[in-house]
C-alpha cells in the first residue's frame, strides 16, 4: 500500500513538473516566432529589424543590447531577420547590407535609416529617441 502511494505521489510531482516544462517551451517559442515575424514591418508600429547570424558573438550582443534598450518602449518593435533562414537573407538582399546591421522602419514600413556595426547602449538609445521621437 505505502508503495503505490509513493509511486503515485512521484507520478503527479512528475506531472507537474513536465507541465510547467512544457508551458516555459511553449511561451519560449511563442517569443521566439514573435522576434522573427518580419510581417509587422509597415503595420502600423516603427519597428528595428536586425540583420542577424546566429553563430555571430557581435550579432548576439547587438541584439541583448537592442532588447535592452527597447524593453520598456513598447511603441517600437524589435525583429530579428535571421539570415539562416530565407526571409531572412531576402531581406538582407533587398536593403544590400552585411550581418549585425539595425533596419529602422517608420510605421508604415518606409527604411529611415541604416546602422551598421555593435553599438552601444547609448548609442542605440540616441538612434532610436532620435528615429523615433514620441508622438506630441
Amino acid at each position: 500500500m505505502e508503495k503505490k502511494r509513493r509511486l503515485l505521489i512521484k507520478s503527479v510531482v512528475s506531472l507537474g513538473v513536465l507541465g510547467v516544462a512544457a508551458g516555459a517551451i511553449s511561451g519560449y517559442d511563442t517569443q521566439q516566432r514573435e522576434l522573427h515575424d518580419l510581417t509587422s514591418i509597415g503595420a502600423g508600429k516603427p519597428v528595428v529589424v536586425q540583420i542577424h547570424d546566429t553563430s555571430c558573438p557581435d550579432c548576439r550582443s547587438l541584439k541583448s543590447r537592442s532588447l535592452n534598450v527597447l524593453e520598456n518602449q513598447s511603441e517600437i518593435q524589435f525583429r530579428l531577420a535571421d539570415i539562416s533562414t530565407s526571409e531572412g537573407r531576402e531581406l538582407q538582399n533587398k536593403y544590400g547590407v552585411q550581418k549585425t546591421t539595425l533596419l529602422l522602419f517608420d510605421a508604415k514600413g518606409k527604411l529611415i535609416d541604416t546602422v551598421v556595426g555593435l553599438q552601444t547602449n547609448v548609442q542605440l538609445e540616441s538612434l532610436f529617441a532620435r528615429s523615433f521621437p514620441p508622438a506630441t
